[in-house]
């Protein structure tokens, strides 16, 4: 169920780091939690390569 933002509850915090798709290295998370340290089903974290400088964007689905 969402509520009048949309919002469809909490998601569990994103890996700090993840692989790259494109070469294998590793992305950095670049997108730091709301103040509250929460973050949302829907919320976008950004990561980029430290190798090849591609950025990578993953949306964050709700804990179930």
């Amino acid at each position: 169920m969402s509520d009048d933002r949309g919002v469809q509850g909490e998601a569990a915090p994103p890996d700090p780091t993840i692989p790259c798709v494109d070469c294998g290295g590793t992305c950095h998370l670049l997108t730091h939690a709301a103040e509250d340290g929460t973050w949302w089903a829907g919320d976008v974290a950004a990561y980029r390569c430290a190798d090849c400088n591609d950025r990578w964007d993953v949306e964050l689905p709700p804990i179930e």
